[in-house]
């Protein structure tokens, strides 16, 4: 496998150079300055990219996509696509992935016919896993690499149906804002946002909320920005204060009283430790 970093990036990586078990060819996370552009290229297998931060505009097939924050986008094979404009610096991750390889390992999963685009889903978690087998060494390499991609594929095809009924009770309130805080964390939320998205009374959501998930709104928030600050700081080199303004905390300082008081260490601390 090669890991480098192409020119232009403010942070981040390209992965390439897989076994062609896993059905990889090639995937990433980057951090990328506003006047950074992708020139007209096609793959011979599906590219998914997932829009973390800022808004992108790209054009597949002839056709325009504008793409926010929390948006899958995914070209089939030899359409050509580009990165045609951005407004600010932005954040993505991105995965070409040969998806008959995937089917045949599970022929029973979804798989588009043409460009998507629409809400992501779960596939923030199944790319911070799949970042996680290209930027660590870990014991059975090549198994947790095809384990992550089948993960992004599932997550991928769940992203392309109807959502299923959940199996546990949750009041629907609390099931809106747990969504929310789990797939825009780095949003800066405030109670009485999340109680106008569920269409409650701010003190009778905190409740709510606290006696079904045993704490309220902002620490689960905070918890599980803190789950993807230690990915990242695990796995990539994003700057602590450029990554603490992404989760949406107010400054570095911030961030790091919450660090350490959810995980007893800091962001410094947990970064220098993977260089040992």
């Amino acid at each position: 496998m090669s890991l480098y970093r192409p020119d232009g990036l403010r942070a981040g990586f390209h992965a390439e150079g897989f076994a062609p078990g896993s059905g990889l060819l090639h995937g990433g996370e980057q951090w990328v300055p506003e006047q950074f552009l992708i020139e007209p290229h096609e793959h011979p297998v599906w590219e998914i990219y997932l829009q973390q931060h800022g808004t992108t505009h790209w054009v597949a097939g002839g056709d325009s996509y504008v793409l926010h924050p929390g948006h899958l986008f995914a070209v089939a094979p030899g359409v050509t696509h580009h990165l045609a404009g951005c407004s600010g610096n932005h954040h993505f991750f991105f995965a070409a992935i040969d998806l008959e390889v995937v089917g045949r390992r599970h022929p029973g999963l979804a798989l588009p016919s043409a460009v998507v685009h629409r809400e992501a889903g779960e596939l923030t978690y199944a790319f911070a896993q799949l970042v996680r087998e290209l930027t660590t060494r870990y014991e059975y390499a090549d198994t947790g690499l095809t384990l992550a991609v089948d993960h992004l594929v599932l997550a991928f095809s769940r992203s392309l149906t109807p959502t299923a009924a959940p199996q546990l009770p949750m009041h629907p309130a609390v099931r809106t804002v747990k969504r929310l805080l789990d797939q825009e964390f780095h949003e800066r939320w405030t109670l009485k946002e999340l109680a106008d998205r569920a269409g409650l009374a701010p003190a009778y959501l905190a409740e709510l909320f606290a006696a079904e998930l045993g704490q309220p709104p902002h620490r689960y928030l905070n918890e599980r920005r803190i789950d993807r600050a230690r990915q990242l700081l695990e796995s990539s080199d994003v700057p602590i204060t450029a990554l603490a303004l992404n989760l949406g905390f107010s400054s570095s300082q911030h961030f790091a009283r919450v660090f350490r008081r959810l995980t007893g260490s800091t962001p410094t601390a947990v970064r220098s430790s993977r260089s040992r």
